[in-house]
Formats: C-alpha cells, sequence, structure tokens
C-alpha cells in the first residue's frame, strides 16, 4: 500500500501537519489554490518528498489508491464544501480524514455520508497547536470503519509520545474524535482560567513578576506542572525594552468556539460541567468590565504558597474529572465503550492539557485496572478530600480581598455539592409543583406526582 498522504489545506496547521509527515519519510501530495503556497513548501521540506497542485482533480488522480487524505481546512462550511467536491473524485475504500476543528454532530454528518458512497471516514481532532502538528500533536480519532493499518502506522509516526506509547486514540463513531478533542478543548478553557485566578491572587498578595513566575516553574519540581503552568511561567517574566510583556495586554479574552460548544452540549445533554460553563462565562465577562460607576479595588492579602499549590490541583482535578464523568456519559448513551485510561494517554503528551495531573490519574488507573468510573475510585476522591481544607482557604481569602474566582469557586461547589449528603433540590421540585402542578417523586419512588398544597 502506499505511503503517501494526501492534504488539502497548507494553512499553518496544514503545512506543519505536512512537514511532519515529509519529516517521517511519507510521501506528501498537497492541494491548495495558491502555487506560492505550495511552492514555499516544497522548498521547506528536507526530504524532496512534497508535491501540490492547485487543481483537486489533479490532486487526487496524482495519489495511488487506496488514497488517505487530510483535511485541513477551517470546520464548518469550509469542510463541507471540499468533501463534497472529493467525494465526487474518491473512490470506494479511500479514506476522508478531517483534521479541522470540526464539531463532533458535523463528522457524524459527513461520515454518514462518506459511508453511502463506500468512502471511508475519520473524524481527527488535533491538538498542540502548531508546534504540535510540526513535532507531535496528540490526535483523537473517531470512525465507524476499520483504520486501514498502514494509515494508521503513518499517523502515529507524526504523533506525540509519552512513556506509555503514542499519544494516539482511536474511538468508535465518526464524531467520537471530535468529541473528545471539544471535551479536551473545555477542559483547556478551564485550566487557563484556574491559573488566571492564582494569577490575580499572587498579584494581590505583592509579588513580583518574577515571584509569581517562580512560584509556577517551581510546580515541575513538585511533578505538579503542565503545559499550561510552564507557559504561564514563561509569560509572565517575558520582558521587553526594559517593561514585563503581560502587563502591556488588554486584560479581555475571546474565544474560538470550542468552549462555547463544550457548554452547549453538556447542556443539551443535561449533564453539568460548571468549571468549564465558568471559565467560558470569565472570557466573555472580561469584555463587560468597569461598568460601574464606582471601581472597586483588591485587597492586599497573605498567601501560604502551599495552599495555593493544593487549590491549583483540587481545581485542576475537579475539571478534569467533570469532562471525565462526560465522556463516561457519552460513552454509554451512545454504546461507544470509551475507556478512560485510553483518553488519558491520548493526552499525555503533545496536547494543551499535557500534565502531571494526567500522569497521576492515568497511573492510579493502571494500579486499580478497572472499568469503573472515575467517581468510584476512592484514591482520587482521597486527592480532593486531602486538599479541601486549603481550597476552603484560598476561597475565603479570596472573599474577603475582593478577589473574583469563578473557576476555582465553582470546583469546589462541584464536588461538595456532588459528595454532599444533603441537597435541597427536593424545595425546587415542591415549587414547581406547588405554583405549575409540574409533579414530584417522593422518595425511594419512580413515579411522578402531583401533591395537594392547599
Amino acid at each position: 500500500m502506499s505511503e503517501t498522504i494526501g492534504i488539502v489545506g497548507i494553512g499553518v496547521m496544514g503545512r506543519n501537519i505536512a512537514l511532519n509527515f515529509s519529516d517521517n519519510d511519507i510521501n506528501v501530495v498537497v492541494f491548495n489554490k495558491s502555487k506560492d503556497k505550495i511552492d514555499d513548501l516544497i522548498h521547506e521540506g528536507s526530504k524532496k518528498n512534497i508535491s501540490g497542485f492547485t487543481s483537486l482533480n489533479e490532486f487526487v488522480k496524482n495519489i495511488e489508491s487506496p488514497r488517505n487524505i487530510l483535511l485541513m481546512v477551517p470546520s464548518g462550511e469550509a469542510t463541507n464544501s471540499v468533501a463534497e467536491e472529493l467525494l465526487d473524485l474518491l473512490d470506494h475504500d479511500d479514506v476522508l480524514i478531517d483534521g479541522g476543528n470540526s464539531f463532533y454532530k458535523d463528522s457524524l454528518e459527513l461520515g454518514n455520508k462518506c459511508k453511502k458512497k463506500k468512502i471511508r471516514f475519520v473524524g481527527m481532532g488535533v491538538s498542540g497547536g502548531e508546534t504540535g502538528a510540526r513535532h507531535g500533536p496528540a490526535l483523537m480519532l473517531g470512525t465507524g470503519d476499520n483504520i486501514p493499518e498502514n494509515l494508521l502506522s503513518m499517523i502515529k509516526s507524526i504523533s506525540a509520545k509519552s512513556s506509555y506509547g503514542d499519544c494516539v486514540g482511536v474511538y468508535k463513531g465518526y464524531g467520537t474524535g471530535h468529541f473528545i478533542k471539544m471535551l479536551h478543548n473545555g477542559i483547556e478553557y478551564a485550566e487557563m482560567q484556574i491559573l488566571a485566578e492564582i494569577y490575580s491572587i499572587l498579584k494581590s498578595s505583592n509579588l513580583s513578576n518574577i515571584e509569581i513566575s517562580n512560584f509556577f516553574e517551581s510546580l515541575k519540581e513538585k511533578n505538579q506542572s503542565s503545559y499550561l503552568i510552564e507557559i504561564s511561567s514563561e509569560i509572565i517574566k517575558k520582558k521587553t525594552n526594559n517593561e514585563y510583556l503581560i502587563d502591556t495586554i488588554k486584560p479581555v479574552a475571546n474565544n474560538k468556539g470550542t468552549g462555547k460548544l463544550t457548554v452547549e452540549t453538556s447542556l443539551e445533554s443535561n449533564f453539568p460541567l460548571p468549571s468549564i460553563y465558568e471559565a467560558f462565562n470569565a472570557r466573555v465577562e472580561s469584555h463587560f468590565q468597569k461598568i460601574w460607576p464606582k471601581v472597586t479595588h483588591s485587597k492586599n492579602l497573605n498567601v501560604d504558597l502551599n495552599k495555593i499549590e493544593n487549590t491549583i490541583y483540587f481545581a485542576r482535578l475537579s475539571t478534569l474529572i467533570q469532562g471525565i464523568l462526560f465522556i463516561e456519559h457519552f460513552s454509554n448513551k451512545e454504546s461507544l465503550e470509551i475507556k478512560i485510561p485510553e483518553v488519558l494517554q491520548n493526552w499525555l503528551a503533545g496536547c494543551i492539557i499535557r500534565s502531571d495531573l494526567l500522569k497521576d490519574i492515568k497511573e492510579i488507573y493502571e494500579e486499580i485496572s478497572t472499568d469503573s468510573s472515575i467517581v468510584e475510585i476512592e484514591e482520587i476522591q482521597n486527592q480532593l478530600e486531602e486538599k479541601l481544607d486549603d481550597i476552603k482557604t484560598t476561597i475565603n481569602k479570596a472573599v474577603e480581598s475582593q478577589i473574583a474566582l469563578p473557576v476555582i469557586y465553582s470546583s469546589y461547589n462541584w464536588y461538595i455539592n456532588s459528595s454532599n449528603n444533603f441537597n435541597p433540590s427536593s424545595l425546587i421540585q415542591a415549587q414547581r409543583d406547588f405554583f405549575g402542578a409540574h409533579m414530584v417523586q417522593l422518595l425511594n419512588e419512580d413515579e411522578f406526582i402531583h401533591l395537594d398544597w392547599v
């Protein structure tokens, strides 16, 4: 079989993945409307195994059958438009791979279109940004078909590597790879906001930029670091013209939609992801600051850095568990048989949320060898319990000092609410029945009944 990959789209991600394949001795054929971009890519490749075409028809003709074609174009309309053209040009058993940031339901739809034409389809989530694409991304593959061995081998060759092996996950269902990538991005939103909130606490504790940077850097020695923590350390200490760059950046945060899709999907599924909700909302709120006539000010506070470390760990672990629970829920609902240890391995290297925490949780799974839900693993709950007092201290001090901690507080609230022996929602059920006869369920009963409140 041909060791050739066809790539449609050579923007930043497509270009870097093309070079990654090329470096791994895989022939690369690209399609792009710009001949200059194709020529630049061919010139940059060192293995002389890249060719390109500005005609989609010629592009397809110059790939040996059965073809493996990777779409690296913007999600939505652009992906659908190119896919429609390709479906008329491909043969049975060719493989179409969507490597864009597509919504998982769009991948399901495109996969079913391919199936009708007897063309194989893979929805592939790619994480790691442009650097990952070039040197080794985490790749999340969803398919309803068997992936040809030569294609899987090519994909593994360009992937990130961890101590557990290739960071490539293969999941049942055309949209599952992109679903897991979506959850990855939702967790990423929350982790970024947690670090921003910790940054706010440390700034209000009168730590200098160098001291804050050193604190984040110190977590590496304690095996409590992550890619996001490491880059935060670098960002906070970076100076240009004797000025810290971070202090020159407008305090607003934008989004490209993946966090919003995570939130919308969880709401549609009636499944809670409170830390991710708050992280997305924090980005929206950042565009509505200082809207009051009077401005509030954070008050100085003294913090115990050990308690701050435990706060970070608790909030990140709480967020990760929420995401994993949603994957479990989705898997059970759709009968997908997703193995959480495989998802964790998928995320161990290359992706944006790679971290020591993921290794910790992966090792716990390895020790117990169970298919139990993550919330049934006692050791994981023990880790939250051990750090509970410290996150409470951090929250209390922040409240006293007028510092907002939406994700950290939400992560704490989620754990307390989901583990508490009392839930006041019985009152809400009763209120709805009182004013609207929406009925209630009594303890230990499945049926809904209307009670006489008057």
